[in-house]
């Protein structure tokens, strides 16, 4: 059965608590939680609990694991090797890696810079194979980081990881932008695909932009798609970088995320 969520970042500044009771109105299993690791997971656990919410993933800080500066790429691993520790208490089947956003430039030549890439994913995917955990490689767009924009990037990715807990993260967002056919870009993904994001083209409810979203919906049941479907929805306004519109913009993504849950629902229940 599909499992629904949303991502709590989307929420902006409000806390923890209000966030899942949020999600809880809207109607989604479960949630993508933020990778605060100083955060207590068992508080976290008990608060989805009471909302009766799965952690469905893990959105993670935003470092720079391809970073030609040593002690920066050092510091970003290590980050991601404490969430591994940090996402086994918690319980959470999987957590997600991607660039950091705003590298839109290389600061070394590009094969240099993808080496250093291939090398962090490894040592990352070491720890989080040796505790049972998937990890999902997001897929961005040229505006937010320039290594993996495509899923046959990502997939280049994953045969030089060669871990099997390496998948992808295919965001119907970036996928408007980078993809010749994003539906087939699903289809390429197959089994490798780990996690589905789900915004329209800006980045608003399915339906109030241009993706053709019943092309990506039978790519998904062609491929026997079976991991979470996770709304990442933002409210209209400036800077798409923070969730925190002018005026309601809670009642706004609310409103996005019924809606938009409500056609999922229909096409995959």
């Amino acid at each position: 059965m599909t499992e629904y969520g949303l991502c709590l970042w989307t929420f902006g500044s409000i806390d923890f608590e209000e966030k899942c009771r949020l999600a809880s109105e809207i109607g989604v299993d479960g949630v993508e939680v933020q990778g605060n690791i100083k955060e207590d997971p068992k508080k976290i656990k008990s608060v989805l609990q009471k909302y009766n919410l799965k952690a469905l993933s893990i959105t993670p800080e935003d470092l720079d694991i391809s970073s030609s500066d040593a002690k920066e790429r050092q510091q970003a691993i290590e980050y991601y090797l404490k969430l591994v520790d940090w996402a086994t208490k918690l319980e959470v089947p999987r957590f997600c890696l991607h660039g950091q956003v705003g590298k839109i430039n290389w600061d070394k030549n590009l094969q240099e810079h993808w080496k250093l890439l291939v090398d962090s994913v490894k040592i990352i995917l070491n720890k989080a194979q040796d505790n049972n955990l998937e990890v999902v490689y997001e897929v961005l767009n040229r505006y937010e980081n320039y290594q993996v924009l495509t899923a046959k990037e990502g997939l280049k990715l994953i045969s030089e990881v060669n871990n099997e807990n390496l998948k992808l993260l295919l965001d119907a967002y970036h996928m408007n932008i980078e993809e010749e056919n994003p539906a087939s870009a699903i289809d390429l993904a197959g089994e490798k695909l780990g996690v589905y994001h789900v915004a329209d083209s800006n980045r608003q409810a399915v339906g109030n932009g241009h993706t053709d979203f019943a092309a990506q919906f039978v790519a998904l049941k062609k491929i026997n798609y079976v991991g979470p479907i996770i709304m990442e929805i933002s409210a209209a306004g400036p800077n798409p970088f923070t969730p925190m519109k002018e005026n309601d913009y809670l009642k706004e993504d609310i409103d996005f995320y019924k809606k938009t849950l409500k056609i999922l629902k229909k096409n995959f229940d």
